[in-house]
């Protein structure tokens, strides 16, 4: 018997060869890595963590497929494609608004997948991390319009202008329901 690593959530699976698919993150038989001398044993807040990675990563594959379909006029797969991914999102925010109610598991997790006790406090740091996605993308497309890629120059623009909307929101109901 062989161990195996997938690469996209950390899953550890057992067995002479790869599964078709990782029960966890359902990435493919080719994200999968043999990991000889590793015998982890994943616990519940790996799950958790596992779980949060693997839907994150789905719902942005989703979104791409989905992306992809509207451009070939498949109306019908794009909605599709894209009530996934809003699904896949739904579950990741679950996992993360859940195990962060249980003290134990909580103090187990990645700070980056969990939300404090507190609303406001969380919104303040989603502002705070708007702001700074606001600034790095507009980096990014200056960096990737000199490399003469206007089109994801223009992309990245659109993006941290999105950014930057979202922070605007987030400072008004901030103001508005936590004076």
């Amino acid at each position: 018997m062989k161990k195996w690593k997938c690469s996209v959530c950390g899953y550890m699976h057992t067995g002479e060869a790869a599964p078709e698919t990782c029960p966890v993150c359902y990435a493919s038989r080719e994200k999968f890595v043999e990991a000889a001398g590793e015998k982890r044993v994943m616990d519940l807040a790996g799950y958790l963590e596992a779980n949060i990675k693997g839907e994150t990563w789905e719902v942005t594959h989703y979104m791409a497929m989905a992306l992809k379909a509207q451009t070939l006029g498949m109306g019908e797969v794009a909605e599709a494609l894209y009530r996934i991914a809003q699904e896949e999102a739904y579950h990741g925010a679950n996992f993360i608004q859940r195990g962060s109610k249980i003290n134990d598991l909580k103090s187990k997790l990645d700070a980056g997948n969990q939300i404090a006790d507190d609303l406001k406090k969380d919104m303040e740091q989603m502002l705070a991390g708007e702001r700074g996605a606001h600034k790095g993308k507009n980096e990014a497309a200056s960096l990737a319009k000199a490399q003469g890629l206007d089109e994801l120059s223009g992309f990245f623009r659109i993006a941290a202008e999105d950014e930057a909307r979202h922070a605007k929101i987030l400072d008004g109901l901030l103001k508005r329901h936590f004076k």
